[in-house]
């Protein structure tokens, strides 16, 4: 191995570290502020009744694992593109792509691949959530790509003029799956259904339940406010607020 080429191969390893470091950390850091919110309003929804610790402790574990699980992802995954990059400069293959991405297209698939595997194929709550939000995404990302690519009969479609149909059919099929064969849904998103649609089914003698919620006033004033002179565009379903 040259000079040229063992400072080039040092040079991708101490950035390659460093990448895989900050990853880790903004890993951790995106799984707090995105998990502990999260979790506190889905507690205060549904667990109110449950001992305050409880709750606590619960609303703790989830954000940990969450933040956990990303910070670990970040780690295996950067870490495997920081060494693919290093094989590459030690076999004086041109690396043709920016510091702390793939090498190779290839590298991406195999690291999330490892990753996936290590991280997330464990089967949980959390883990489950992040899977289908992902899986939900690549599938609206694939059939762009497809689109993209010219591929019929894709390319005949934007996502735009696609999109109301989309919706549709989405909201369709899990009103159906809801309403007859509930248990295959996420519990999370079953019981928030419930919530919505069949524990407004009964109700009690003085219908106190069909008075709207404090948060619920506050935000339609607060909104009233700020939309003055504008209140007819807060029910027109096709404006951008």
């Amino acid at each position: 191995m040259t000079k040229f080429t063992h400072d080039f191969v040092m040079d991708a390893v101490r950035h390659g570290l460093l990448s895989t470091a900050y990853g880790v950390r903004n890993g951790a850091h995106y799984g707090v502020k995105i998990r502990a919110p999260h979790a506190l309003v889905m507690t205060l929804l549904f667990k109110s009744d449950q001992p305050l610790r409880k709750n606590f402790e619960g609303i703790l574990k989830m954000t940990f694992v969450h933040a956990r699980n990303l910070g670990g992802f970040c780690l295996v995954y950067k870490g495997l593109l920081a060494l693919g990059r290093a094989l590459h400069a030690a076999s004086g293959t041109p690396l043709l792509t920016p510091p702390g991405t793939p090498a190779a297209a290839w590298h991406a698939l195999l690291a999330g691949w490892v990753g996936g595997m290590l991280i997330w194929a464990k089967h949980s709550s959390v883990n489950e959530q992040i899977v289908m939000y992902l899986f939900s995404r690549i599938l609206v990302g694939l059939v762009k790509l497809l689109a993209k690519k010219g591929i019929h009969p894709f390319s005949k479609w934007t996502f735009p003029q696609a999109y109301p149909y989309f919706a549709a059919a989405v909201w369709a099929i899990v009103m159906w799956l809801f309403e007859y064969h509930p248990k295959v849904l996420q519990p999370s998103l079953e019981q928030s259904m419930r919530y919505l649609y069949h524990d407004t089914n009964a109700w009690s003698r003085d219908c106190r339940e069909l008075a709207p919620s404090a948060a619920s006033v506050a935000v339609a004033a607060l909104i009233l406010y700020v939309q003055r002179g504008k209140w007819s565009q807060l029910f027109d379903l096709r404006a951008r607020l």
